[in-house]
């Protein structure tokens, strides 16, 4: 669950991401190639094609579940990207998205900053950062006026997050200051819809990495195991890890045959490095 805390008189804060799996396939089945009747409709998708290599259709023949855990055991990864799952994403970084785009498998339609007005738009707080909020969030919210009631308190850490939320207020007010002298100096004689349009993209240069954004993507099994393993590692920078959990247990729901070979093989960062039993399938 995305959790969202005012501060100042808009900004909104974000301390996680959340992810809706809003699109998936449906098996319709062929008249003439039979299979058996096990399993959900993406394993139904999946046996189909894996069957189809082999010309093993039929109502009787190897249960699709048997089917596509042997698909994962043998690498056959093709037949996996037949497999799509589509997810709606928010509470993520524009920063994040410059990482999370990268992965071309994957359609993205990605929420605009020139189209959408971010005067009262979020930021999102990276793991590290979120940590010290929440830790620091009854004093600095003037919820409790006893420091010694936080535990393990530490001066540096409360000015450090005070002074970082403070600075990314600032370059929302700079926002609201930049599109309201840009749409009033209108040098190209605008109006409405394309004047704002205008103001915003030029002004949308003094918005930090920490902007939330929201991005639909579209995926198959395939591009999302590999995104889960590559960006749960240990080594990738530490918000797109906390996505990368957030996406497995998602798709684990819908799909848990495809991924029930993710173990944690540690937790780093406070956040678990996910290793598949069948890597780069």
């Amino acid at each position: 669950m995305m959790i969202l805390i005012e501060y100042g008189d808009k900004m909104k804060i974000v301390t996680e991401p959340t992810v809706t799996i809003i699109a998936k396939q449906v098996f319709l089945g062929h008249p003439d190639y039979p299979i058996p009747d096990d399993g959900n409709d993406a394993t139904k998708i999946g046996a189909f094609a894996a069957k189809g290599c082999y010309d093993s259709f039929g109502a009787e023949g190897r249960a699709n579940e048997e089917n596509q855990l042997a698909i994962l055991e043998h690498q056959h990864g093709s037949v996996l990207e037949h497999i799509n799952f589509t997810l709606f994403i928010e509470g993520i970084t524009r920063g994040l998205s410059l990482e999370s785009n990268r992965h071309r498998p994957l359609a993205v339609s990605q929420r605009s900053t020139r189209y959408t007005a971010e005067e009262d738009a979020s930021i999102v707080l990276e793991p590290y950062f979120a940590k010290l909020w929440n830790k620091y969030k009854p004093f600095i919210a003037l919820e409790k006026d006893d420091i010694t009631e936080i535990g393990d308190f530490n001066i540096d850490e409360l000015n450090f997050i005070v002074s970082h939320i403070s600075s990314l207020e600032e370059s929302f007010h700079a926002y609201q200051k930049d599109v309201m002298w840009l749409m009033k100096m209108n040098p190209l004689s605008l109006s409405g819809f394309d004047l704002r349009k205008w103001a915003r993209g030029k002004a949308r240069n003094v918005l930090p990495h920490a902007l939330e954004t929201r991005i639909t993507y579209t995926g198959n099994i395939r591009a999302w195991r590999w995104f889960i393993e590559a960006r749960s590692d240990r080594h990738a920078e530490p918000e797109i890890r906390r996505l990368a959990d957030v996406i497995l247990n998602v798709l684990r729901k819908e799909a848990d045959i495809y991924f029930s070979d993710f173990e944690v093989a540690e937790i780093y960062d406070d956040i678990p490095v996910w290793v598949p039993k069948y890597s780069k399938v």
